[in-house]
């Protein structure tokens, strides 16, 4: 048994001192055992709830997180991580998150592959590097890209349109045509097919 020393409210928990420690209680834990200074209480229980209180907020702030927007799971755990700094304890939570569903790879990739070949129309090189900067694994990133070839090269004509026609004004300004290859490499397309949608664009617009 140990003595509680001390209560004192936190933003999210009371600390409460007992012993050689400070352990950190929920509010309804520490309503439901009746805690008060002074008192003795169980040591071993005092850690268990210690344990729990600390899983409960980290799982909130976990679901908290996830209504805001999707996370791969490499990326909700570096996030817990930075805040609770205890392996065991974020491990926990990203266990539960996956055994709810609430962290799914496999789908997080498959929206986010959509999201960034339709809405933020990048080449499948570009799609692919941010969705292992992400932390999704290699095989699950070419799985949710399989399929989305097509609509990224389709995507180039419009790309050109919209952020690099100011440089398209002359057929033979060779460097404008350069600077304009290695923006759209950037965004992830590849130089041929880049090359070929320029001397489309150029032939249209002799057309006009």
């Amino acid at each position: 048994m140990m003595k509680i020393r001390e209560i004192h409210k936190e933003k999210t928990f009371y600390a409460v001192s007992a012993g050689d420690g400070v352990y950190e209680i929920d509010g309804e834990l520490l309503r439901r055992y009746g805690m008060q200074e002074g008192m003795e209480f169980d040591a071993q229980l005092l850690e268990e709830l210690h344990q729990k209180s600390r899983f409960r907020r980290a799982y909130r702030r976990a679901c908290y997180l996830l209504d805001e927007r999707d996370y791969s799971y490499s990326m909700m755990y570096q996030k817990l991580m930075r805040t609770y700094q205890d392996r065991e304890l974020c491990n926990s939570v990203m266990q539960q998150l996956v055994q709810c569903g609430s962290i799914n790879d496999r789908r997080y990739a498959e929206r986010l592959a959509e999201y960034l070949v339709v809405s933020k129309r990048y080449g499948i090189f570009r799609a692919r590097q941010e969705m292992l900067r992400r932390g999704l694994e290699k095989n699950l990133v070419e799985d949710a890209l399989d399929g989305w070839e097509d609509a990224a090269e389709e995507n180039i004509p419009a790309v050109l349109e919209k952020k690099y026609a100011r440089y398209l004004t002359d057929p033979k300004d060779w460097k404008a045509r350069e600077k304009v290859v290695a923006g759209m490499a950037r965004l992830g397309y590849n130089y041929r097919d880049v090359k070929a949608a320029i001397e489309e664009y150029f032939a249209d617009w002799d057309e006009e």
